[in-house]
């Protein structure tokens, strides 16, 4: 018989994992404690009649996964509008053009020569991601194994600028302009409690270039995928790609399980995984491997007292993260548009809140040292622009996630002063929007204690953990813990395992093909 694996958590990361271990031809159970499935990626009824999801990341989804997937048969589609990105900056409105000429034309207009000082650092990102060998979609070695493997230049160039070295230094050195070094500093530090003066505060950056260097790899024999990022907003907002995991997972007879929380994890006499407890007290036996989408600290208190080492156990993370929806009569205005582009093309994009460097190193320093920023740094998207359904006609959804609301504050503060906090956002996205604050109708907010206990988001950090270098590669949750579950046969398969957070699938394809490979040598023994 095919072996039974269990998803415990239904998010995107679960969902992929589940497709992925289906389509290997494993018996599939996939519990999700929500009455709905895909947590922060699901479907939200914000107000009535306003839709959307907490996430709004365009574009993050790896191109992998939809082709492998075959999302696009079961209804994903994706929308590209012209403007990609909409920042206000201190020396003017930043519009994000798929038009690279236009792009570089408005770099230049803050500094002659700032388009090409962009591009170089771009391409030197690019050319450091693809040396350092490390491939989103291989078990990853530990931080000095992935040193050692390096060629001497490569190693060096790594320590220097990914290391030893923080954010600031490396944009400092390589830009002119504040507009241009906001652009980077906000792909960097996304939701982050790490200080731009931080080493290693870099590292943000090499993400995507990873990724473009792991595009190579075709472990399935599938070909050439659409790379991160290319592919536009996802039509129906980002809940559209639950829904198409949702088809192709019953498609595939995996068999979905919402408003079942898992609270424990049998073990059998060898020390390995055989049973999975609800909170109703059921249990599902003859089970032969786990993938946990879950926070890593939260599969911890999963498992039976003692089989772990206490020193192995991951610590809860801690976050700053608080989302507004704002259910908008009509559009606002933008500050400082360009007179021949309408209103509507521009707010179609996605926009940012965070006007120059020194606005961004402020914000992360209130949420470090525990306090809410009086000018937080945002992320926003008015989906409605691109999708039909997710507003009543005429009217729209604005989409705001918030940066540095610390979680410590404790529930009670939020309470009092969460509606304070959110006046404090209007006022700063007034600025850039004006005419906002007269055009909501309704809104809501979601405090980060609210989003940890709708949608269990521990500690309000929407990466499961900073993504500092200590925190990544076999960091992530940390060597002991992945190998004590691993014995078990438990695989971490969420935004807490490599390569880390984001709605890019990548963790749960990784961890499926991992209990594949070892399935598939338990069978050969």
């Amino acid at each position: 018989m095919s072996p039974h694996v269990v998803i415990v958590g239904g998010g995107h990361n679960g969902l992929v994992a589940a497709n992925y271990l289906a389509r290997f031809g494993m018996r599939v159970t996939l519990l999700e404690a929500r009455p709905t499935l895909g947590g922060m990626v699901g479907r939200v009824e914000y107000l009535p009649g306003y839709f959307g999801a907490i996430t709004n990341s365009p574009g993050s989804l790896e191109g992998r996964v939809i082709q492998e997937l075959e999302l696009e048969r079961h209804g994903l589609r994706f929308v590209s509008p012209n403007v990609t990105l909409l920042q206000r900056m201190s020396e003017g409105l930043f519009v994000g053009w798929r038009d690279r000429d236009r792009v570089a034309a408005q770099l230049d207009a803050f500094a002659a020569g700032e388009a090409k000082r962009h591009r170089v650092l771009v391409e030197r990102l690019d050319a450091l991601g693809a040396a350092s060998g490390l491939s989103m979609w291989e078990p990853p070695p530990s931080l000095n194994e992935a040193l050692d493997r390096m060629p001497a230049a490569v190693r060096e160039e790594f320590r220097r600028v990914v290391l030893e070295g923080s954010l600031n230094d490396l944009l400092t050195e390589s830009l002119r302009t504040g507009a241009a070094r906001s652009l980077m500093m906000m792909l960097a530090l996304n939701g982050q409690l790490v200080s731009p003066d931080a080493p290693g505060s870099a590292m943000g950056l090499l993400i995507r270039p990873i990724s473009r260097a792991s595009s190579t790899d075709d472990a399935l024999g599938i070909g050439d995928a659409p790379l991160r990022g290319s592919v536009g907003l996802p039509v129906g907002s980002m809940s559209a790609i639950i829904d198409a995991l949702e088809s192709a997972a019953v498609e595939h007879h995996v068999r979905i399980r919402t408003n079942a929380p898992v609270t424990g994890l049998e073990l059998d006499g060898k020390g390995r995984v055989e049973a999975v407890v609800l909170g109703s007290g059921e249990k599902i036996t003859k089970v032969d491997a786990v993938v946990s989408a879950v926070e890593p600290s939260r599969l911890a208190a999963m498992l039976p007292q003692g089989a772990i080492a206490r020193s192995a156990a991951p610590e809860p993370p801690e976050g700053s993260a608080f989302k507004i929806a704002l259910a908008l009569g009509a559009l606002p205005d933008v500050a400082d548009a360009p007179g021949d582009v309408p209103v509507e093309t521009l707010l179609s994009a996605q926009f940012r809140i965070a006007p120059d460097p020194a606005y961004i190193t402020a914000a992360v320093a209130d949420g470090l040292a525990g306090r809410p920023s009086a000018k937080p740094i945002m992320w926003g998207l008015v989906p409605s622009l691109t999708s039909d359904g997710l507003a009543p006609d005429g009217k729209h959804l604005m989409s705001v996630n918030v940066w540095h609301a610390p979680y410590r504050l404790g529930r009670e503060y939020w309470r009092t002063h969460g509606q304070g906090f959110v006046d404090a956002c209007l006022a700063q996205l007034e600025e850039s929007f004006p005419r906002l604050q007269e055009r909501i109708e309704d809104m809501r907010w979601f405090s980060p204690h609210d989003l940890e206990d709708e949608f269990g988001l521990t500690g309000s950090n929407i990466t499961h953990g900073d993504m500092l270098p200590p925190q990544l590669l076999d960091g992530r949750p940390g060597p002991d813990f992945t190998q004590a579950v691993r014995s078990m046969g438990i695989v971490v398969g969420g935004a807490g395992g490599w390569p880390g957070g984001y709605v890019t699938g990548a963790p749960g394809r990784n961890a499926a093909t991992t209990v594949h490979t070892i399935m598939r040598s338990t069978s050969r023994r």
